[in-house]
């Protein structure tokens, strides 16, 4: 009968518009979710026979945009790449110190000079020359703290690609299972939208740390390929492993075995591999294997060469020939060979305490003296101060010759000038970055066309329910007769 016919009709139009209703609903309570696709409803006029018989829902679709993403994803791993580098290089900055600022480096060797300078004008001062010695002794801890520094970046840069690699495996493998929730859904016939949602977010999340690409495969399931063409996760999860190495030590590397290595299912990843070019691994990376130890062996060659500019016979006629002057390398009688991690052990000469009075006159005197000579001579510390202002070679060997000053100036210079190169790199990639998150954010849940679309359902809802409420009047009057 044709009333049948109208009433399945208008009850397929309430059961449409009721699930037009929760579609609406649902993207408007997840508008500020990350990684949600907007939710759209499709329908069909369903056909009985050669006539209409209401509406049929054919879908629920979620949008997404592949290459937008995609490009998110690059700029997400560049700003974490470049974020990590600005931040280790503002740090070491800090702590090298600005000249003029206490604790500084060059306030340190300017100070040290201003106390040989006094010394020399007043040898017989014991208080003069322990300044000499405090202000010595307080260079050498300064240079220490800086290595200190060093050290510490390449323990905090391995520690980080430690805890970073086990939360690549286990995202890798959440993926990898909702890859396959996600195809026994769809292959039901079901909408897996939730499990795409949270599959994008893990993704997300993980691009950040190592550069990726997703794939779509035909069954629902995303291919996760790295830059390099490596797949993390297709049917299954690709397995990375990484030696953690507590503390390593000034010298230690990866090519002597000392230091452990990204491996991706038993293959070692090379430094110049893309995967380490991006991402915050690949900043990590950076600073353990080569930034820190590139500045590790410029330090040492400004510390060594501090130390032998006080070592000559010629500045203090009491040093026997091969021996420490008034610095020394802690645990060494002499120059070692090599001189990886020496910044870390520059010391004063152990012939003097700057606390004990007894031990200044060495000064003065000679480092080596046995007994203390006459107060008014001052040759000994004039030649100290010379020492400390002549030119000798840049510890880089790119530089102009120059004083002690001058070195630790060159040393201040290049690491502010890097740290000026990566604040423009992160303002770069944040801003690229942030402006891909507005365009994505712009293409994600726009309330006010949702609640439009909730005015036009509820409309369809009363109009179809007043179809009913008339069919049902009209089969009432039939059976009534």
């Amino acid at each position: 009968m044709s009333l049948s016919i109208a009433f399945h009709s208008a009850a397929s139009g309430l059961q449409l518009a009721s699930r037009g209703a929760q579609v609406v609903s649902d993207n408007i309570a997840n508008a500020n979710t990350d990684g949600f696709g907007v939710r759209s409803l499709t329908q069909s006029s369903r056909i009985l026979g050669r006539d209409g018989s209401g509406v049929v829902m054919t879908g629920i679709n979620r949008e997404s945009d592949p290459a937008l993403l995609a490009e998110i994803r690059g700029a997400n791993a560049a700003q974490s790449n470049t974020a990590g580098l600005l931040d280790f290089w503002t740090g070491l900055e800090a702590t090298i110190g600005i000249p003029g600022e206490a604790g500084a480096l060059s306030t340190h060797i300017t100070n040290f000079e201003g106390a040989l300078k006094q010394a020399s004008i007043q040898p017989e001062s014991q208080s003069a020359l322990q300044k000499v010695a405090l202000s010595a002794s307080g260079l050498a801890d300064k240079i220490n703290e800086i290595d200190a520094s060093l050290q510490r970046t390449r323990d905090d840069a391995d520690a980080s690609i430690s805890r970073d690699v086990n939360r690549l495996n286990s995202m890798f493998e959440q993926i990898s299972t909702l890859n396959k929730d996600i195809s026994r859904q769809k292959l039901a016939g079901d909408f897996p939208h939730a499990l795409e949602d949270a599959r994008q977010n893990l993704i997300d999340q993980a691009s950040a740390l190592i550069p990726l690409k997703e794939i779509a495969r035909p069954d629902g399931r995303s291919m996760i390929m790295g830059a390099d063409g490596t797949i993390f996760v297709d049917r299954d999860a690709a397995r990375l492993e990484f030696q953690r190495t507590p503390s390593p030590a000034a010298g230690e590397n990866v090519a002597a075995g000392e230091l452990g290595r990204l491996v991706i299912n038993g293959r070692a990843v090379p430094a110049t591999n893309p995967l380490m070019q991006s991402g915050r691994i690949g900043s990590a990376f950076q600073l353990r294997d080569e930034i820190a130890p590139a500045l590790q062996a410029q330090l040492d060659q400004f510390s060594e060469d501090l130390v032998v500019r006080f070592s000559d016979p010629g500045v203090d006629p009491t040093i026997p020939a091969g021996a420490f002057g008034l610095f020394a390398v802690a645990h060494e009688t002499t120059m070692p060979p090599g001189l990886v991690g020496i910044s870390g052990r520059i010391i004063l000469n152990g012939n003097i305490t700057p606390d004990d009075t007894g031990t200044t006159w060495r000064i003065r005197d000679g480092i080596y003296a046995a007994v203390p000579g006459a107060v008014s001579e001052n040759a000994t510390i004039v030649r100290m101060n010379d020492a400390l202002l002549a030119f000798t070679p840049d510890a880089a060997g790119t530089g102009p010759d120059s004083d002690t000053l001058g070195h630790a100036a060159a040393l201040l210079s290049q690491t502010a000038t890097r740290r000026l190169i990566a604040e423009s790199e992160t303002a770069y990639t944040s801003g690229r970055s942030a402006a891909l998150q507005e365009l994505l954010g712009a293409r994600g849940v726009d309330t006010d066309a949702e609640l439009q679309k909730l005015l036009v359902l509820e409309n369809s809802y009363a109009a179809n329910a007043r179809v009913m409420a008339a069919a049902d009047s009209m089969l009432r009057t039939l059976l009534e007769m």
